[in-house]
C-alpha cells in the first residue's frame, strides 16, 4: 500500500484519539452521528471508512449503554486494518477492543488489548499514545484491585502529561490516581489531588469531567465522616451530569448519596436513592458497577429486615462478581451475605460466609506477603554479599597486620639479643624505665583516641537526627507555596518563598555545624514563625523574652531544638482556634542549663487529640521524641527532666493552652 495512504489512514486515528482519549460522554453531537452514519453510505474508500468507523466506535462506546454498536464498528476497523496488512491500525483496533470490554467489565480480556496497545507504542516511541494506553491499563488494574500496579502506571502517565503540558490529561490522571490514595487511607494526598483536578477543570471548562471530580472528593469527605462536604460535592456533581444528561454519571452520584445516607443511619432515604441508581444502572451495560450497586441495596435491604429482598440482591451481586473476576467485589459481596445472616440470626449461615471471607482476604492478602517476601530475600542475599566482601576485606587486613607483627618480633628478638649482650645492667635499668614510659603514653593516646571517636560519633547521630527533621519541614513549606499558586495567591506566594529562602540560607549555614548559638536559633525560629504565619494569613502572633543576663552569641545549643514544639504549637493549638492565637517564648539560664518555656493559647492538648481522631492519618510528627533523644546525646551523665509539658486551664477548668518547659544543658 502506498504510504500517502497509511498516512491517511493513521493521522485521522491520531486525531480523534488525542481528542476524546480521556472522554467518557459521547465524543460528538447526535447530529454529528448521524452526519457520520449517512457519510458512510457515501464512502466507498477503505482509508476514510476507517476513520469514520473510529469516531463511531468511540461515540457509541462512550455512552455506556450503546456497547454493542460500538464493537460492530471496531470489528469494522479491524477487518479492514488486517486487509490493508497494517499494523498500527490494527493496534488501534485493540484500543476500541479494550475500552468495549472495559466498559463491559470484562477486565482481563480488556488487559489484553491495551497490553498490546501499550507494547506497540512504548516500542516506537509515542509518548502521548503511550500515556493513552497507560491510563486504561491503571483503570483496570484498579479494578481489579492492584492499587500498587495502578498508581504505578498512572505516575508514568502524569510525568508524560505534565512534560507535554497536557492540562487536560494532567487532571484526569490526577483524579484517578486520588481514588486509589483514598482507598489507601492517603487522605492528605488524595484530596491535593482531587482539588488540583477540579482547578484545571473549571479553567478547562471540562463540566463533565468536573463532575467527576466532585463526586470523588464527596467520597473522600463520606469515608472521613465529613457529611455536609460530602453532600456538597455530591449535589453539584448530580445538577452538573443531570444538564448534561450523562446516565452513568447520575447513577454513580444517586449511588453515592445512597451509601451516605446509609452510613449517616437513614436506610429509608438510602434505599430510595440506591433503587434510583439501580433502575439506571439495569439499564446500563457496565457490570461492575452494576454488581457494586446490587451489594449497596441488599445491605440496605437488610438493615430494614427485609431479608428475602436483601438475598436476591446479594446473591446476584456475588454471582456477577464472580462471573467477571472483580476480587474486590466478590469479597465484598461475601462480607455482606455474612453480616445479613448475623442479623436474620442464622448464625450457621453467617458462620460459613464469614470463614469464605477470611479465607479470600487471607489469599490476597498472602499475594502481597509473597511479593514482601520475595523483596526482602533480595535486600538479603545482597547483604549476605557485601558482608561476605566485608569479612574477606578485614581478614587480608588482619593477614598482612600479623605477617607485620611477626616480621617485627624477630627483628626485636635478634636486636634484643644483641643488646643483652653488649650493655651491663644499667642500661637493662634505662631500657625498663623507658619501656614503662612508652606504655604510659600509648595509654594516654588510647584515652585520647577513645574520646575523638565518642565525639565524632555523637556529631554523626546529631547530624542523623537533624536529616529527620530538616527535610519533614521543608516538604511542607514547599507544599504551602505549591498550594497558594494554584490557587492563585500569587503576592502571597510570593512573599512566602521570600521568607522560605530566608530559611532555608539560616538551615544551610548552620547544618555543618553540631550546635549554633542562642542568637541563631532564635533567628531562624522567628523566620520559621513568620512563614507559617503568612500562610495562616497573619493567624499567628508570637514574642520572645530572653533574660538580660544572657548573651546570646555566647551560648551554644543544638540547632533547629525549639522548632518541633513550635511546630506542635501551631499546628495542634492555634490552627484549631477561630481566632488569631498567640506564642510566647521565654528564655532564661539557670545552674548551666538554659530554661526554655513555650506557652501558646490553642485549644490545648485534649481537644487537639480529639480533633486529631476525626481525620486518622498516616503521618506521625516524631520531632519531640527526636528532640528528647538529641538532648541526651549532649549529656549522657546529667539526670535532668529535658521535656516537661503542662496543661493551662482557667478558673473553671477550661482549657486555655499549652506550656512546654525545656531544659537545654549549656555547660
Amino acid at each position: 500500500m502506498p504510504s500517502t495512504m497509511k498516512i491517511c489512514i493513521v493521522l485521522p486515528l491520531l486525531l480523534v484519539l488525542t481528542s476524546c482519549i480521556y472522554y467518557d460522554g459521547i465524543c460528538q453531537p447526535r447530529q454529528k452521528v448521524d452526519s457520520l452514519l449517512q457519510s458512510l453510505n457515501t464512502t466507498p474508500q477503505d482509508t476514510n471508512r476507517i476513520k469514520i468507523y473510529g469516531e463511531l466506535c468511540w461515540a457509541y462506546a462512550g455512552t455506556r449503554d450503546k456497547l454493542d454498536s460500538a464493537k460492530i464498528f471496531a470489528d469494522s476497523i479491524y477487518f479492514l486494518a488486517n486487509r490493508l496488512k497494517d499494523e498500527r491500525i490494527i493496534v488501534y483496533a485493540h484500543f476500541y477492543f479494550g475500552t468495549i470490554e472495559r466498559h463491559l467489565g470484562n477486565l482481563s480480556s480488556s488487559l489484553e488489548h491495551f497490553k498490546k496497545y501499550v507494547d506497540y507504542h512504548e516500542k516506537n516511541g509515542n509518548t502521548h499514545l503511550l500515556a493513552t494506553g497507560l491510563y486504561q491499563v491503571a483503570i483496570i488494574q484498579k479494578s481489579m484491585g492492584n492499587f500498587d500496579e495502578s498508581l504505578s502506571s498512572f505516575y508514568r502517565v502524569l510525568e508524560i502529561h505534565e512534560l507535554n503540558d497536557f492540562k487536560y490529561g494532567v487532571g484526569f490522571t490526577l483524579n484517578a490516581m486520588a481514588g486509589i490514595q483514598r482507598r489507601t487511607k492517603n487522605y492528605d494526598n488524595a484530596m491535593e489531588s482531587f482539588q488540583r483536578a477540579i482547578s484545571l477543570f473549571k479553567e478547562l471548562n471540562e463540566k463533565s469531567d468536573l463532575a467527576m471530580s466532585m463526586e470523588n472528593l464527596g467520597n473522600l469527605y463520606a469515608e472521613i465522616d465529613q457529611y455536609d462536604s460530602a453532600l456538597y460535592y455530591y449535589n453539584h456533581a448530580l445538577e452538573i451530569d443531570t444538564r448534561l444528561n450523562k446516565k452513568y454519571g447520575i447513577a454513580s452520584e444517586l449511588e453515592n448519596l445512597g451509601n451516605l445516607y446509609f452510613k449517616m443511619g437513614d436506610f429509608n432515604q438510602a434505599l430510595n436513592y440506591q433503587l434510583q441508581s439501580f433502575a439506571i444502572r439495569e439499564q446500563l451495560p457496565q457490570q461492575r458497577e452494576l454488581a457494586q450497586t446490587q451489594i449497596n441495596v441488599g445491605k440496605t435491604y437488610s438493615q430494614l429486615r427485609e431479608f428475602q429482598k436483601a438475598k436476591v440482591f446479594l446473591q446476584q451481586s456475588l454471582e456477577l462478581s464472580k462471573k467477571i473476576s472483580a476480587r474486590p467485589l466478590v469479597l465484598e459481596s461475601i462480607k455482606a451475605l455474612a453480616d445479613h445472616y448475623q442479623l436474620k440470626k442464622n448464625y450457621y449461615l453467617a458462620n460459613e460466609f464469614q470463614k469464605q471471607y477470611s479465607l479470600l482476604k487471607d489469599s490476597l492478602l498472602n499475594e502481597e506477603k509473597l511479593k514482601q517476601i520475595n523483596e526482602l530475600e533480595t535486600q538479603y542475599q545482597t547483604a549476605q554479599k557485601d558482608q561476605e566482601i566485608i569479612l574477606l576485606s578485614k581478614e587480608n587486613e588482619i593477614q598482612e597486620a600479623k605477617a607485620t607483627r611477626q616480621s617485627t618480633l624477630r627483628n626485636a628478638l635478634l636486636g634484643f639479643m644483641v643488646f643483652v649482650m653488649a650493655l651491663s645492667v644499667s642500661i637493662l635499668i634505662s631500657l625498663k624505665q623507658k619501656l614503662k614510659n612508652q606504655r604510659i603514653i600509648s595509654a594516654k593516646n588510647e584515652e585520647i583516641k577513645t574520646s575523638n571517636y565518642k565525639r565524632k560519633l555523637t556529631d554523626l547521630e546529631l547530624k542523623a537526627l537533624r536529616s529527620q527533621m530538616n527535610p519533614h519541614f521543608i516538604f511542607n513549606c514547599i507544599n504551602s507555596i505549591n498550594r497558594m499558586i494554584l490557587t492563585g495567591e500569587s503576592d502571597e506566594a510570593s512573599r512566602y518563598l521570600n521568607k522560605f529562602s530566608k530559611m532555608i540560607r539560616l538551615t544551610l549555614e548552620n547544618s555543618e555545624n553540631s550546635s549554633i548559638s542562642l542568637e541563631a536559633e532564635l533567628a531562624m525560629l522567628e523566620a520559621y514563625i513568620q512563614l507559617e504565619s503568612v500562610r495562616f494569613k497573619g493567624m499567628i502572633n508570637y514574642s520572645m523574652t530572653v533574660e538580660e543576663s544572657i548573651d546570646p552569641s555566647s551560648i551554644n545549643l543544638p540547632p533547629m531544638v525549639l522548632q518541633p514544639f513550635i511546630e506542635n504549637a501551631i499546628w495542634h493549638g492555634l490552627m484549631h482556634k477561630n481566632e488569631p492565637g498567640n506564642i510566647h517564648i521565654a528564655i532564661h539560664e539557670e545552674n548551666d542549663v538554659l530554661r526554655c518555656a513555650i506557652e501558646d493559647d490553642g485549644v490545648g492538648r485534649e481537644m487537639a487529640l480529639q480533633l486529631k481522631e476525626q481525620i486518622p492519618s498516616k503521618n506521625k510528627s516524631l520531632g519531640i521524641k527526636i528532640t528528647e533523644e538529641r538532648l541526651k546525646l549532649i549529656s549522657k551523665e546529667k539526670l535532668i527532666d529535658w521535656i516537661k509539658i503542662e496543661d493551662l486551664k482557667d478558673a473553671y477548668d477550661k482549657a486555655i493552652g499549652t506550656r512546654v518547659n525545656l531544659s537545654i544543658p549549656i555547660g
